[in-house]
This record gives structure tokens, sequence and C-alpha cells, in this order.
């Protein structure tokens, strides 16, 4: 009798110990992956938008032989401005804290570059001519994760980056400095929080690239993605 009430006793044991596994391995997962920790990684891609630039007004001089008498004037007026342009990004940030992360990315688009030829000294019908780039970015920020803990977690990020803005045919490559602020959201889906969609919003300014004069520019910005959590 003793013998045999003590076989039920295993069997019974054994029962709960096998029903208690899967439920405590799924505590596991959901402790384990639902924040963000120290050391986490988050990598993200998707589409970007940037913003039209209107870029300095130039004139053509002409200089005059001075032994001639005559003055220098000017030729013609260009106006260069560049198109919105949609592109790709991706980024990798790491977790230095829950709600603090160290970023860094790479963005491309092909804007449009247009020029504006006008008032030409000879009479010249006004023309514009246009021609499509390639423009790099790489870029560095500091991310601050506000309310780090829940589903969707609003952010924001500022840092600077690395401009490089290549000509058709790759024959001519120049290169500038770029900060940035932004602000967006991340709404994950599931209660693992190990995926996704990443939404944001800011302003880059540019110092350098294609200009025909050292400037600043203010250029809003957006983007979309998928982002994954590990």
């Amino acid at each position: 009798m003793i013998t045999e009430m003590t076989r039920v006793m295993r069997i019974l044991a054994t029962v709960a110990i096998v029903a208690c596994v899967p439920a405590a391995a799924d505590a596991q997962v959901w402790l384990g992956k639902t924040k963000p920790r120290p050391g986490s990684v988050e990598i993200s891609g998707g589409g970007t938008w940037t913003g039209g630039q209107s870029l300095p007004k130039s004139a053509a001089t002409l200089t005059a032989n001075p032994s001639g008498g005559l003055s220098s004037f000017e030729q013609f007026t260009s106006e260069p401005s560049m198109d919105p342009a949609f592109g790709v990004q991706g980024a990798l940030a790491v977790y230095v804290t829950r709600a603090i992360a160290i970023e860094g990315g790479v963005r491309f688009s092909r804007p449009q570059l247009k020029v504006g030829l006008a008032n030409d000294v000879e009479g010249a019908p006004d023309i514009t001519a246009s021609t499509t780039m390639s423009s790099y970015l790489f870029t560095g920020s500091l991310v601050y994760n506000v309310g780090a803990q829940g589903r969707t977690v609003p952010f924001i990020a500022a840092g600077a980056g690395h401009l490089r803005d290549v000509h058709t045919g790759n024959e001519l490559v120049e290169t500038g400095t770029e900060y940035h602020g932004k602000a967006g959201v991340k709404m994950w889906f599931g209660r693992t929080r190990q995926v996704g969609l990443r939404v944001e919003g800011g302003v880059s300014v540019r110092d350098g690239g294609f200009s025909y004069e050292d400037d600043r520019r203010f250029v809003p910005t957006a983007a979309a993605s998928l982002v994954y959590l590990y």
C-alpha cells in the first residue's frame, strides 16, 4: 500500500513538474524580451523623405581686360535648388540604459539638382538645367526613449553626421558636415516587443556638400522604418 502510494505521488509530482516547465519558460521569454536592457541591440530599416533645398544664387562674372578701360560685368546669373527626394535608411542602436541608446545610421537618396540660368547679357532665353545626384549621409545620434517600458514609446534624438554628394558618373564628390535633431514614436507589436514600427520627423542642418558657397541649410526630414529589438 505504501509502495503504491509512493508511486502515485511520484507520478503526480512528475506531471506537476512537466506542467510547470512551459509556464516557466514562457515567463522567462516575457520578462527577457519585453523591455530594452543595457546591451540590447535595435536594428531598423525603411524609407526616408528629405525636403527641398534652395541654394545660394551666384553670378558668372566676366572680367574685362584692364587695358581696354572696361570694368567687369555679370554675364548671367544662376539659381540652384535641390528637389525633395525619397530614399532608404538603415540604423543600429545599442542601449546603454533602458532609456538611452547610441545609434549609428546611413541614409541614401537621389535628389534632382536644378540650376536656373537667367539674365544673360546677350539676351539668351532663361533655361533650367537638371541632373540627378547620389547623396549619402552617415550619422551618429544619442537617443532618449521616453517611457521605454510601454508598447508605444516616444523618443527624441540629436547628433551629427558626414554628408557625401556624388555627381552623375562619380566625376565630382563633395563632402560636408550635418547636424540633426528629431523626434518620433516606436510602436511595438506583440507581447514580446521584438518587432515594431518607427516613425520620425526632424530637421537636418547641412554645412557643405553640393553648394556654390559655404553656407548652412536647414532641411526638413521624415522617415518610417521597421524595427527589431533583441
